[in-house]
């Protein structure tokens, strides 16, 4: 059990590090209008479709490694094209940032409209669409759900270590929250001020964690 959980922790942190969905949850729980449902709402999103990657690996991964024989070269092959797509992403983050004029980048770095997504509905909504648009957090999910799924320890012992995966990769959306529900006035204060910081450097953020698990993922095929 130790030994897998060394195998997916470092993965599902690497996840769950999302400046896009930690910036919109925090800009929706410093507001005063119903911050705490909307909150709510939102992670509920994020981990409707945390839960929709949970099972879509665990399946897929199953029937990819089924045949012994073919099990470590397929493991390797996914490591090495997840990790390039990690690189990839963080090129393309990159050569974005260089082409884009000051102009429009104040334009994406400005606050959004709190009351854009006011009702319930429309957070739940954009909780799963930021989860589904968070590609780093994906191509790092799904590579923890292939390790608990080729792993040869029993069902309950998977079942913690997905639990534990799922918790540690929904932390962008829950922490802010718990601590929403926790210190209600004070949050609201710094949560407004790290919406600005997040915004600010989420680009630098991003690539970092891109180029960081790409280069892991790779060198974990060789």
């Amino acid at each position: 059990m130790g030994e897998l959980l060394s195998k997916i922790i470092p993965l599902a942190l690497g996840a769950a590090i999302s400046p896009t969905v930690l910036a919109v949850g925090l800009l929706i729980l410093s507001t005063p209008k119903r911050a705490v449902v909307r909150g709510t709402a939102f992670t509920a999103g994020v981990m409707t479709i945390l839960a929709a990657l949970t099972a879509v690996g665990l399946k897929l991964t199953h029937h990819a490694t089924s045949v012994a024989a073919a099990r470590q070269p397929i493991t390797r092959a996914i490591d090495a094209t997840f990790g390039l797509v990690l690189l990839l992403l963080a090129l393309s983050t990159v050569l974005r940032a260089m082409s884009t004029d000051k102009e429009s980048a104040a334009a994406t770095n400005s606050p959004a409209d709190p009351d854009k997504h006011s009702s319930l509905g429309a957070a739940f909504v954009l909780g799963m669409a930021m989860m589904m648009m968070n590609f780093s957090t994906i191509l790092l999910y799904l590579p923890a759900m292939r390790e608990i799924s080729v792993s040869r320890l029993d069902f309950s012992d998977k079942a913690v270590a997905v639990c534990v995966a799922f918790l540690i990769t929904s932390m962008a959306a829950t922490l802010p929250l718990g601590l929403r529900l926790i210190a209600p006035v004070k949050s609201a204060a710094w949560f407004a001020s790290l919406h600005t910081l997040v915004t600010r450097y989420q680009r630098q953020i991003a690539v970092t964690i891109e180029v960081i698990f790409g280069a892991y993922l790779l060198l974990k095929a060789l």
